[in-house]
Formats: C-alpha cells, structure tokens, sequence
C-alpha cells in the first residue's frame, strides 16, 4: 500500500485557548494523506469558532450534543473515520512535522502480525516552554508480559493502528480510570509492537487546564484508581502467577491507596503481599510513603 490514508482523532471539550497549537501540528505533517477528525464533547466555549477558521478540507469537526464518556467520545471518532491507520492526539499536545510519515515508514515493512508502531514522546512546561522529559520506552516485538508491569508502551499521541487492529482490541475502555497504559497492555496480548526511536510528540503540561492523567482529574480518586490496579491484577491474573514479581508495582499503589482511602486491613495485605516477593530495606518504609500521601491529600 503506498499512501494509505492516516485517520488523526482528537476529541476536546472547552479547549478553544489551545486546540490551535493541535491543529496546526496535524495540517504541517510532511505526510499528506490524513483526515483529521475533531470530536467536540459539547463545548461551551469557542471550540467551534476556533476550528472553523482553519480553511482545510481534511478537517472534519463533530460537535455532540452531550458530552460523553470518554471511550464512547473515541470510539465515535473512529466510527466516523476511514483511515488504514489510526492514530490520536491529544488537544493541548502537538505532532513534530515528520511524526506521522516516520511511522507509515516503519509499519508499512514490518510483518503482517504487528498491529502498532509507537514512537518517544517529550514532555514540556506550557508556561514557561522548559523541557521536562523523554518518555522512551523501547519494547517490541511480543511483549503482552511486559507490558502489564508498567506504563510503557503507553502514551496515546505517539500510537499509529492498524484500522482493523484497532477495531479488533476494543478500543479504550474505563476500568476505574481511562488509561492509554490499559489500552496498550490489552493491546499487546493479540498483536507485536515496534517503535521509531525518535520523539515525534510534544506533550505540554502547566497550561491551567485539568489533564486525564493529572491525579485529581477523577471524583473520589482513591477509589478509582483502586479499582483501576484490581482490574490488572485479575484481567492478567495467569500472568502475574507467572512472574510474581511484575505485580510489585500494583500492590504498591494499592498499598498506597488502601491507606489513604482508610481501608487499612487492605493496606496490610497488600503490603504484606509485596514485602513476600520483593523484600527489601527500601520498601519497609512504604507505611511511611503511605502516611505522607494521606496528609498530602488530607490537606492539600
């Protein structure tokens, strides 16, 4: 296939102050094929007006009537587009000119078994421009174990999907919180991954407007992210059993927010649990992490 169409869906909801920095990175891309789906969550702002004055034909704006779920708001995006690939971008982040033609480049090679090639992402202070990381995962090939450890192949930007893949893994889903990570641990348990090597996305935070993955973005937090790490723990249950060893990372969190959220007989058992297949002196001091994030959050 020598040019297929490239699907770019960012859903946005009262972000007229800053969609443009989008937008303008999408119609730049050195690749050219693209449609570019923007799926309005029923602003109350200027969204729309913001849009509209970008005079380009690839654009294809939806404003919903209601503001939906968040998977149901995507999942709409790509019902209504027609890429081979898909491929998202957040509205307060932006593409580098080559992010997409970079990506087309390596999976148009790659076997017939590889369903997404993810690239690195750079993350920047909005107000003040000052860099502030890379972050560079660099697994690939079948890596359903590895993945569900932590959050690495994650990052929704810097994903480009087979159409059907896509349509085959279900798309996101809210398991306590929406998170590229699950998406991306699901993802890799049907399908191999590769990566380009390079930061192709610009991700920006400190812009005065509440992010997903800011901690408090989600109404009784603790409970949500409880039931977020349960839902790994038992959807790669057979894993985990396994390789103990790559739970340690939920059970912490757990630990953590068992703690804060009062349900202190959890607290022990997950603690307990992780002490059992990672004993080291640095975790014996976990109740301590546990009882400054419970005052961080108590009087912030």
């Amino acid at each position: 296939m020598g040019n297929p169409l490239v699907s770019i869906i960012t859903i946005t909801r009262n972000r007229a102050n800053i969609i443009s920095r989008a937008i303008n990175s999408v119609l730049n891309q050195t690749y050219t094929n693209i449609e570019y789906i923007i799926v309005d969550g029923a602003s109350t702002d200027e969204t729309q007006d913001v849009v509209a004055l970008f005079k380009d034909k690839r654009i294809k704006y939806f404003k919903l009537d209601e503001n939906l779920p968040i998977p149901e708001t995507i999942n709409y995006g790509f019902e209504h587009s027609h890429g081979d690939y898909i491929s998202f971008l957040d509205d307060d982040d932006e593409y580098l000119e080559n992010k997409i033609e970079r990506q087309i480049e390596l999976i148009s090679r790659l076997p017939s078994e590889y369903g997404m090639v993810y690239c690195w992402m750079s993350y920047f202070d909005n107000e003040t421009g000052a860099f502030k990381y890379v972050h560079n995962c660099q697994l690939k090939g079948d890596v359903g174990i590895d993945v569900v450890e932590r959050p690495t192949v994650s990052g929704t930007p810097t994903f480009l999907i087979k159409r059907d893949a896509f349509a085959q893994s279900g798309g996101w889903r809210n398991v306590g919180i929406v998170s590229d990570w699950e998406y991306g641990a699901r993802f890799c348990q049907k399908y191999k991954v590769d990566f380009v090597p390079e930061s192709l996305v610009k991700v920006y935070v400190n812009h005065g407007c509440q992010r997903m993955s800011d901690w408090g973005y989600y109404r009784s937090q603790n409970k949500h992210h409880i039931q977020f790490h349960k839902y790994f723990l038992l959807e790669y249950e057979d894993i985990f059993k396994k390789y103990p060893r790559k739970k340690f990372f939920h059970l912490y969190r757990l630990a953590l927010l068992y703690f804060c959220d009062g349900q202190i007989l959890n607290f022990f058992k997950s603690y307990l649990e992780l002490m059992k297949i990672k004993p080291s002196l640095k975790n014996l001091f976990i109740p301590v992490r546990a009882i400054t994030m419970w005052y961080g959050q108590k009087y912030k």
